[in-house]
C-alpha cells in the first residue's frame, strides 16, 4: 500500500513495464528530446505558424490526404506501394545524376537516346502516367 491505495500484481508488472520504457527512452535519448519537446512545444509551433514555407507543406500535406480520402481502398494500398517504388527509383537517378554536368541535347540527341533501353523504360513509365492522367481529368468534367 502506497498513499493508502493498494496495487496488486498486475499495477506492479505495469510499473515495472513502464520503468523499462522509461530507462530505454534515457538510455537512447529519446526522453530527453520529448521533455525538450514539451518544454518548448510552445515557442516551436509559434515558429512554426510565423514561417509560411511550413504553412504552405501544411497545405500541400492536407491536399494529398484528402486526395488520398477519395481513393478507393485497393487503390489506395496500389498508390502506396507504386508511391514507393517510383521514389525509391526517382531518389537512386537524382543520387547518381549530377545536374551541372547534363548536357544540352537537340533533336538528333533526343532520336539518339530513344535507342537506350533505360530512356525507352522512363518514357514507357511517363507514357502510361499520363495516359492514367488524363482518364482521370476526363471523369472530373
Amino acid at each position: 500500500m502506497v498513499n493508502g491505495i493498494e496495487y496488486n500484481e498486475v499495477d506492479v508488472k505495469a510499473l515495472e513495464d513502464l520503468l523499462e520504457v522509461a530507462r530505454e527512452l534515457k538510455k537512447t535519448g529519446v526522453l530527453g528530446m520529448l521533455k525538450e519537446f514539451a518544454e518548448s512545444y510552445e515557442a516551436m509551433m509559434e515558429g512554426m505558424q510565423a514561417d509560411v514555407s511550413t504553412f504552405r507543406l501544411g497545405l500541400l500535406l492536407g491536399a494529398m490526404l484528402e486526395a488520398s480520402r477519395r481513393l478507393e481502398a485497393e487503390k489506395a494500398i496500389s498508390l502506396k506501394m507504386n508511391t514507393e517504388d517510383a521514389a525509391y527509383c526517382i531518389f537512386n537517378s537524382l543520387a547518381e545524376t549530377k545536374p551541372s554536368e547534363a548536357q544540352p541535347r537537340g533533336m538528333i540527341g533526343l532520336m539518339s537516346a530513344l535507342r537506350d533501353p533505360n530512356v525507352q523504360k522512363g518514357l514507357g513509365y511517363l507514357i502510361a502516367i499520363a495516359k492514367n492522367l488524363g482518364a482521370c481529368l476526363k471523369k472530373l468534367k
